[in-house]
């Protein structure tokens, strides 16, 4: 069964703000709090497995996962491999591929490949590896999983299958109780929002 997940809308991050994005984290019990690219202040873009690791190490209590866009110039091996990382360090107990389904689905062929021991070879009609090996291995089962309308999809023996549902949902509205299986996509009135701000409706 696939967690809680809340994917946050992207934040500003400067000064003591990613303090505060833990805290919020935290605040956030019960679900598994995917975080995406982050903005700085100065609207410098930064990777989302930087700033999930970041956030585990002031936020220990706090439960995460990654949301990492597909097609967009890195290829599945190497989210394979920042994933792990991240996984090692506490900061992905899922991974969200965000993009085109047939991509995402495509990217997952790879990457659940990658999560396992020896050299793979893997060819997908957008991806291909041959004799790739990820090392270190993930210490724990890290599910991949995406969305394709309002359906959370995974892989099962091979093929996309249905998981759960995707909710999107105002940041004004509030964080909603956590329900495994289900995705709330939170989205603010603008982007990237403060987070202050954001934990002020959603904490």
């Amino acid at each position: 069964m696939i967690p809680p997940l809340l994917r946050l809308p992207a934040v500003a991050l400067g000064g003591d703000d990613l303090n505060a994005l833990g805290a919020l984290a935290t605040s956030l019990g019960g679900h598994t709090v995917v975080v995406g690219p982050q903005r700085r202040t100065d609207g410098a873009l930064l990777d989302e497995f930087v700033v999930a690791a970041g956030v585990r190490a002031v936020a220990p209590a706090a439960t995460l996962g990654v949301a990492a866009r597909v097609g967009a110039g890195r290829a599945a091996s190497i989210v394979a491999r920042e994933a792990t990382a991240a996984q090692l360090l506490g900061a992905c107990a899922v991974l969200l591929l965000e993009g085109e389904p047939t991509r995402c689905a495509d990217a997952a062929t790879v990457i659940e490949a990658l999560l396992t021991g020896g050299a793979h070879v893997v060819t997908t009609d957008s991806e291909h590896v041959d004799g790739a090996r990820n090392l270190p291995l993930p210490d724990a089962a890290l599910p991949v999983v995406w969305a394709d309308g309002d359906a959370l999809m995974r892989l099962e023996d091979g093929e996309p299958t249905t998981c759960g549902t995707v909710v999107v949902r105002e940041a004004a509205h509030g964080a909603p109780p956590p329900r495994p299986g289900t995705l709330v996509v939170v989205v603010a009135e603008h982007d990237p929002v403060g987070v202050a701000e954001l934990a002020g409706v959603l904490a």
